[in-house]
């Protein structure tokens, strides 16, 4: 018969299968990858157990018993180590608490010399000996998370399977991305409460005051509460507004912009704007943009934003009559535009410098809310440069200012 055909290869199939259907069931991506991932192993050993058979057939007189799968062929099977080492997770095999292979992301992880050894001196963590040195425990592939492992904040996500006796397949999963994304979504979430509530505050307690008659008739106490909660009002209606762009920038962010754009146009515009409404500290802008710039590939208001943010920045934390520089040119290659805002103020100590970009982080709290800001202008800023596939940079130095560069990619000429 046809060996495509045999029963140990329908067999194999049918693994495979079985295994595609109860991935399909569940809820996890990482569970349905394990499920199939082991379920092809188990298939692919199946077929190659019975091609040796087939083989040894040959010279071999048949019987008719059948003939079982040793387990412990599966550690010891030629192609285990490439298949495993496809995998861009750490895969270990385990056999009676001695790793007995591991893939290259699990050497790297781990140690280069963990093959062979107990798995108290490959993992020296107690959460994964505990599971991993009693080689008569059952384990269902339920994802078991250890932090500590290699970096001492990682977070990682174990998966235990059992492939025969004492032996078991252990799948890790870095899921320090996903902690640091749910972390950012927590304090986004509390930051932007404590932002709003702080003005609302301010609000509720001066009309509660003005409604005291004797507070309330007073036409100077009256005018300057009034000013204030106008104020407060104006901080509400910003942060808010924020919080609208940078929900849809990142909506699109996936989606880049389509329109030849003139971006030097936005520029002047965004500093004759600054000027007018901003005399003493807009007659400190100097601007230095190179003629007849080629048009950039984005979407005129996300960039009019942008230019209009840094600009502000720059004039808010830049020291009173210190140039603010601005310029436009073109990059080496010709592919981008260099768009660079330059201040003289008190610069950024270096430890600051990778947090800029997250939303409410501020330097000094209390100066960023006395110049107004949300603490959302730079976050807007990333994502609006992520959008245009573009690259910001910041460059500070204390005592002597900050430069906020940013390249965009030009149209096609």
């Amino acid at each position: 018969m046809n060996s495509w055909f045999s029963p140990r290869v329908l067999f194999a199939f049918g693994l495979a299968f079985v295994g595609a259907v109860i991935a399909g069931q569940m809820l996890g991506v990482a569970e349905r990858i394990l499920v199939v991932f082991v379920s092809m192993l188990i298939a692919l050993f199946v077929v190659a157990e019975g091609h040796d058979h087939d083989e040894a057939a040959v010279d071999t007189p048949r019987s008719d018993e059948p003939r079982a799968i040793d387990a412990a062929s599966i550690t010891s099977h030629p192609q285990l180590q490439a298949f495993i080492d496809a995998s861009t997770d750490a895969i270990l095999m385990v056999e009676n608490a001695r790793v007995t292979a591991a893939n290259v992301v699990a050497l790297r992880l781990l140690g280069g010399n963990i093959v062979g050894q107990n798995v108290r001196m490959a993992f020296r963590h107690a959460g994964a000996i505990e599971r991993l040195s009693d080689p008569d425990a059952q384990h269902s592939g339920h994802p078991i998370k250890l932090t500590g492992i290699g970096q001492k904040n990682q977070l990682w996500e174990m998966r235990i399977q059992m492939m025969g006796p004492g032996q078991k397949i252990v799948h890790l999963a870095d899921r320090s991305g996903t902690q640091a994304a749910e972390k950012m979504r927590v304090d986004f979430v509390a930051n932007a409460s404590h932002e709003l509530l702080t003005p609302l505050a301010a609000v509720k307690g001066f009309i509660e005051t003005l409604d005291d008659p004797a507070a309330g008739e007073d036409p100077a106490t009256r005018s300057r509460f009034l000013g204030i909660m106008a104020t407060e009002t104006d901080r509400m209606q910003a942060l808010v507004r924020d919080l609208m762009s940078l929900s849809r920038i990142e909506a699109e962010k996936y989606d880049p912009p389509q329109t030849p754009v003139d971006f030097a146009q936005i520029v002047l515009e965004t500093v004759d704007q600054l000027r007018n409404s901003q005399k003493d500290r807009g007659a400190d802008i100097s601007v230095d943009i190179t003629a007849d710039l080629p048009a950039v590939i984005g979407d005129a208001g996300q960039l009019r934003q942008l230019a209009n943010n840094i600009l502000n920045n720059a004039m808010k934390y830049g020291k009173d009559g210190t140039p603010v520089l601005v310029s436009l040119i073109s990059s080496r290659s010709g592919a981008m535009l260099n768009f660079a805002v330059a201040d003289e103020g008190d610069g950024i100590a270096p430890e600051h410098l990778p947090r800029l970009t997250e939303r409410f982080y501020r330097v000094d709290s209390g100066r960023s809310r006395l110049v107004g800001g949300t603490g959302l202008g730079l976050s807007l800023v990333k994502h609006i440069v992520d959008r245009h596939r573009g690259h910001l940079e910041i460059r500070s130095t204390v005592g002597k200012g900050t430069t906020v560069s940013i390249l965009l990619p030009v149209g096609p000429a």
